[in-house]
């Protein structure tokens, strides 16, 4: 998987891209594919055109970044952020059973050595599966994680 700090990556997905890399990777754990360096941008746009990453270059909604990431790469179904985990599964209210026994996906918040954060995606053991940033920086302080969960047919 391409990651963020790639050459052929936009200065500032290298820079503070490691939120919208980790969506496109869960759709890209999803389908099996992976998005070319051209499409992680084509997808910051989008997610900037439509309002899902604001004028700081802050995500301020992941699942629709995730989602369209998914039909870029010919994905069905679709991803709900359904809760937080912090020292235990947090779910949103209104979060049905059916979805809580869905596949999840984690995206992980964690603060850095120089006191900035970094997203990167989880198992449900919180073991680092896919880092966005080469090398992979340390964790001083886990945050929080972001519990996703998808209705469809995982590859």
């Amino acid at each position: 998987m391409i990651k963020q700090n790639h050459v052929k990556c936009y200065p500032v997905i290298q820079r503070v891209g490691c939120f919208c890399r980790s969506c496109g990777g869960v759709a890209e754990f999803i389908t099996g594919q992976e998005l070319s360096a051209e499409q992680i941008n084509q997808l910051w746009d989008w997610g900037k055109h439509n309002g899902f990453i604001d004028l700081k270059d802050e995500i301020k909604a992941s699942a629709p970044i995730i989602n369209r990431a998914l039909q870029v790469l010919g994905g069905t179904g679709k991803v709900y952020e359904i809760g937080t985990f912090r020292g235990k599964m947090n779910y949103y209210k209104g979060v049905s059973e059916t979805m809580k026994k869905r596949p999840k996906y984690y995206i992980q918040k964690i603060q850095t050595a120089n006191k900035n954060t970094h997203f990167r995606i989880v198992n449900y053991d919180g073991k680092v599966i896919f880092d966005p940033y080469e090398p992979a920086p340390k964790a001083i302080k886990i945050e929080y994680s972001i519990i996703y969960a998808y209705n469809g047919e995982a590859k």
